[in-house]
């Protein structure tokens, strides 16, 4: 009986692991992470070498160093999505990502907005309209979650557009992570957990997200179950840094309101 039991108790503090679709031969080292639950008091999210600032809720006029979705701070044309008007409600938050080699970022999002509150702007950078070229498509359900992500002094930011609705109801939905037509990745649900019989479907929704490059390879993975589970599966210090705002972002986005 007690052994029984230990077998049960070590079950039970074992994460379970999205199953990836990458070669059994690669490399996928999970990257545990902190502070996604408990207290969100002066909440801050760490995993590998990156960490958060404190994460800011319900933020109105930007913050940190950048002014944030809103204006672009040199030239003052709006590059984000998102009327003012939504801005101004309780579903937005904001912090800072450091690295072990002194990159910075400043990550502004917003989520639970209906694709009525986008705005299509004339900024053919804008990730809608990137998009709207690469894939002839800008339709959304009325939970959608927006991103802004600054990286060091670059001031044209990343942008993600995620529809959180189609993402949980269809296995092939693709969302869609970019700064320009030439730069973008793209996010596909994680439907498959990993067994000891080999990866078997969940029984509803996702678990999280697969992020590919243009070239279709996936260079990092998100688990969004219990603490979560970040995977950068690419070696580039740079694209390391910047796959982490996202995954970090995404990880934050469910206790966005609380």
């Amino acid at each position: 009986i007690l052994l029984f039991t230990t077998a049960l108790l070590l079950a039970a503090c074992t994460p379970m692991q999205p199953a990836l679709s990458i070669p059994d031969t690669q490399k996928k080292e999970p990257l545990a992470v902190k502070g996604r639950q408990g207290l969100l008091i002066n909440q801050k999210l760490s995993f590998a070498e990156f960490q958060t600032t404190k994460v800011k809720r319900s933020w109105t006029k930007g913050g940190n160093s950048r002014v944030g979705v809103g204006n672009n701070p040199i030239n003052g044309v709006y590059i984000d999505l998102i009327s003012k008007e939504y801005i101004e409600r309780k579903q937005t938050f904001s912090f800072q990502l450091s690295d072990s080699i002194n990159n910075v970022s400043d990550v502004y999002g917003a989520s639970n907005f209906n694709a009525e509150n986008l705005v299509l702007g004339s900024n053919p950078n804008s990730v809608i309209n990137v998009l709207e070229d690469l894939y002839g498509r800008n339709d959304f359900s009325e939970n959608v979650f927006y991103l802004q992500v600054f990286l060091n002094n670059e001031t044209q930011p990343w942008e993600l557009l995620l529809d959180n609705q189609a993402s949980q109801a269809n296995k092939n939905y693709v969302g869609f992570f970019a700064k320009d037509t030439t730069h973008y990745y793209t996010l596909q649900p994680l439907t498959k957990l990993e067994t000891k019989q080999g990866p078997r479907s969940t029984l509803m929704g996702s678990v999280g997200f697969e992020i590919f490059n243009p070239n279709n390879e996936v260079v990092a993975a998100v688990s969004l179950m219990d603490n979560g589970l970040v995977y950068l599966l690419t070696e580039d210090p740079n694209e390391r840094f910047l796959l982490a705002n996202l995954c970090a972002a995404l990880l934050l986005q469910q206790n966005i309101a609380e």
